[in-house]
């Protein structure tokens, strides 16, 4: 019998995702394009930006990005074209599964309020991995669950957490400690003899698969990313020795993913992931999450609650390492936790008064969101590129050179993606006209009819020779373009 319910919810899910998906983000950034072009060279030929054949992790902008969001989203884009809809499918389609998945392990409110919520909405509409990779620890937390009545689900819950690996940085850090309180809580339930076997086949299969990982974060690229985005590190790599204040700065990015003001407030710090009038969770959840923890505590005996609060406790870990904090991203695994949470405090209280007061604190979201976002945030989504590399496309028979600056950076991976680009052709050589760099202002203008696409900072607006400009949506310029003489 089909429930009906949860139908509505995940379509509810589904058209909050999709709605508008390439519009708001207002443009695709620097790492959708990325994801987009190597998803569409490894479609034609295999192999990455790089040349690379199927690798495991994809050296791009030197971040070395994880491999599963890419090759999933290979053949979307193979067959679709390399537009906003089809790279940010993923995103979008597992952000929906996950709502499912809650369901299975946190019931129909969680569900809808995960359906619901700004956190997830916002990090499952852009092309951003963190959405697979939660997709892939729900995936795993739900089989876990379910391995307790037949043994053979842990071999599907492993191969779960196995992918979150392979798909973003955090879960290398969350899912150990994870899998560490799991089993500790579990113990009893797990380590009897109907399981071992799966057990043991689970963990064999799992080091099996897990081992060209390993070897890439000790011994390649791993090392790097680390060193980039590290506290560990200066800006210029150098290792910092573990120090009191270096243990106070990681406990203080602890604590911050739980302060009100990250939470329900909002914030300006990290305007491509955050609003500046409200926080990843709606404020009338505030209440309800401080009673669903009162009710995990009064309820601390039971092997479910103690879970929950673990989940909790470990949820902002693989953020506190990092250089910035609070991190949306980063913290993004302790979401479900609180949505159960948040779902317990409301169990008493899921009465119509209720859900109106959610669905008015809902549309103050959805229409900073839908409508405000797109607009103030554009300069963080690298707007403009879209019209600007589709200008320059138009002027390719009339100039000898087109320079385009890479003062907002990485100029040629929208150009490649965005010009919709043969790979192929780009390997060998099908771009020379292009030029990528900084403008040289005003020697550039002594160049022989070249096309110049640079930054109002570099071409002031009186230059004579200006053929086009290209506005941000509240109207302020973000590239001109200038024609200089033959």
């Amino acid at each position: 019998m089909v429930n009906w319910k949860i139908v509505i919810i995940l379509s509810l899910a589904a058209i909050l995702r999709f709605i508008w998906l390439n519009q708001v983000p207002p443009a695709l950034n620097w790492d959708e394009a990325a994801i987009g072009w190597n998803a569409k060279t490894i479609f034609h030929t295999r192999r990455d930006e790089y040349g690379t054949r199927l690798p495991i992790s994809f050296k791009s902008f030197g971040d070395y990005k994880s491999p599963v969001y890419i090759y999933l989203t290979a053949p979307v884009v193979g067959i679709f074209g390399t537009n906003p809809i089809s790279i940010r499918f993923v995103s979008a389609l597992a952000g929906i599964i996950s709502v499912y998945l809650l369901y299975l392990i946190g019931g129909l409110t969680a569900a809808t309020l995960l359906a619901i919520s700004p956190w997830h909405i916002m990090l499952s509409r852009p092309a951003f991995e963190p959405s697979l990779a939660l997709m892939f620890i729900l995936s795993g937390i739900y089989f876990f669950l379910q391995a307790m009545k037949k043994s053979a689900y842990f071999l599907v819950s492993a191969l779960s957490f196995t992918l979150s690996f392979y798909t973003y940085h955090s879960p290398k850090i969350f899912v150990p400690a994870l899998l560490v309180g799991l089993i500790m809580i579990y113990r009893r339930q797990i380590f009897i003899k109907k399981n071992l076997f799966w057990l043991f086949a689970s963990c064999l299969i799992s080091l099996g698969l897990l081992t060209p990982l390993i070897k890439e974060i000790l011994f390649s690229n791993g090392v790097s990313r680390f060193q980039s985005t590290s506290i560990f590190y200066t800006g210029q790599g150098v290792k910092q020795p573990l120090t009191f204040s270096l243990v106070k700065t990681m406990l203080g990015n602890y604590f911050i993913h739980y302060s009100p003001q990250f939470l329900f407030l909002g914030s300006s710090q990290m305007p491509r992931l955050e609003l500046k009038n409200m926080g990843p969770l709606l404020l009338i959840e505030a209440p309800f999450l401080l009673l669903g923890i009162y009710y995990l505590l009064k309820n601390h005996r039971q092997l479910w609650s103690k879970f929950l609060l673990f989940w909790l406790v470990i949820g902002p870990l693989p953020a506190i390492v990092g250089r910035e904090v609070p991190h949306p991203i980063r913290a993004f695994n302790l979401l479900p936790a609180l949505i159960i949470i948040i779902a317990l405090g409301m169990q008493k209280f899921f009465k119509p008064w209720l859900i109106i007061l959610l669905s008015v604190n809902w549309l103050f979201f959805g229409y900073y969101y839908y409508y405000q976002y797109p607009i103030y945030s554009a300069p963080n989504w690298q707007y403009g590129y879209q019209q600007a590399v589709t200008a320059a496309k138009e002027y390719e028979d009339q100039v000898d050179k087109i320079i385009i600056t890479s003062y907002y950076g990485q100029p040629y991976i929208f150009t490649y993606l965005l010009q919709n680009r043969d790979p192929l052709s780009v390997f060998w050589g099908g771009m020379s006209l292009y030029l990528f760099r900084e403008l040289r202002w005003p020697e550039d203008t002594s160049l022989k009819n070249v096309l110049l696409i640079g930054a109002p900072e570099e071409i002031p607006s009186d230059s004579p020779g200006i053929v086009q400009t290209i506005n941000y949506p509240d109207g302020q310029p973000v590239f001109r373009l200038l024609k200089t003489n033959l």
